[in-house]
């Protein structure tokens, strides 16, 4: 259950998705899909001050914008921050639970939550879970997955829960299995386990595990970006912006339309990015003729049709396509 002030945030009024250049509404898994041109240029829309620095990258999923703050208790802060800059707050925390570490966070359309981490419990051992929680804030379901410790989480637009983790031994002295990619129905149920074979060897958090419409798309740390249908099957694979590295990411943002934006500061510049499946390659995002600072470039997800980016000092700056 949930401590602290009450909040508001799951219950913003719905809107219909509107935007231009629609070529094709198709349905696949029971989800309306829109097709559209190839993203290639934006236009700023407004900026919004939210009077807030995150210490965690946020990320905007369906009308808000979602993050944490670890506070070395049992009741990590979780905030949403509407269009409008306006901020909720609640505790999240759990029987047994002592210290409670955060590692990702993700929404829904209709306003649910679901966050993953690792929690010191009563007998002392420990646990990793990952928690769904109601839009009105008055239900969740908490489920121990102990030791498989998810590392990214994302909700699909069927309602299922995806992550990204390690799997190590009883005894947390070694990983047997690395980015393996777990589905769970709404009741916490396991419906897939599968091992992903990617470049590298790095670790799964601070990745990137976004869901659009009709499919699921993970960057890894390795400069590797993955597609999945809503089955779990994999459907594309590209290698990511040529000569970035994890640290030269600073976001990605995928949209209803299947419009993939990355943040990338590389080749001395601050930059957004978007994918041309057609030819496999990233190609700049034209961006309005003023001058930004170069230290915003962080895309934080799609409202709509509409790229929503931050910058450093809590400025949500969005823009509209051309």
């Amino acid at each position: 259950m949930f401590s602290g002030s009450r909040i508001g945030f799951g219950g913003f009024k719905r809107q219909a998705l509107l935007g231009s250049a629609f070529v094709a509404v198709f349905w696949i898994a029971g989800v309306t899909v829109h097709a559209q041109a190839k993203l290639r240029a934006v236009a700023h829309d407004r900026d919004v001050e939210t009077a807030f620095v995150w210490e965690e990258p946020p990320q905007w999923d369906g009308e808000r914008l979602l993050g944490y703050v670890n506070n070395h208790t049992n009741g990590p802060v979780i905030y949403a921050i509407d269009r409008d800059g306006r901020r909720d707050e609640m505790l999240f925390t759990f029987q047994d639970a002592g210290r409670i570490n955060l590692y990702g966070i993700a929404g829904s359309r209709d306003g649910e939550v679901a966050v993953i981490g690792s929690a010191f419990t009563a007998d002392s051992r420990g646990t990793s879970f990952f928690a769904r929680i109601s839009p009105d804030r008055k239900r969740q379901i908490v489920t121990r997955v102990w030791p498989y410790c998810p590392g990214a989480v994302t909700l699909a637009a069927d309602g299922t829960l995806w992550t990204i983790g390690l799997l190590k031994d009883d005894e947390n002295t070694r990983v047997l299995e690395r980015y393996v990619l777990r589905r769970f129905d709404r009741s916490g149920k396991l419906i897939t386990s599968t091992t992903l074979s990617v470049k590298g060897r790095e670790q799964v958090p601070m990745s990137h595990l976004r869901a659009s419409l009709d499919r699921v798309g993970w960057f890894t740390l390795s400069n590797e970006y993955l597609e999945f249908s809503l089955d779990g099957s994999e459907v594309g694979r590209y290698d990511g912006p040529d000569g970035a590295t994890e640290r030269d990411i600073t976001g990605i943002a995928l949209g209803d339309r299947d419009d993939i934006v990355i943040g990338w500061f590389g080749k001395g510049k601050a930059q957004f990015v978007t994918l041309d499946r057609e030819t496999r390659a990233w190609k700049p995002l034209q961006l309005p003729k003023e001058k930004y600072a170069t230290t915003w470039a962080r895309p934080l997800g799609f409202d709509g049709t509409t790229l929503v980016t931050t910058s450093t000092n809590g400025t949500l700056r969005r823009f509209k396509p051309e």
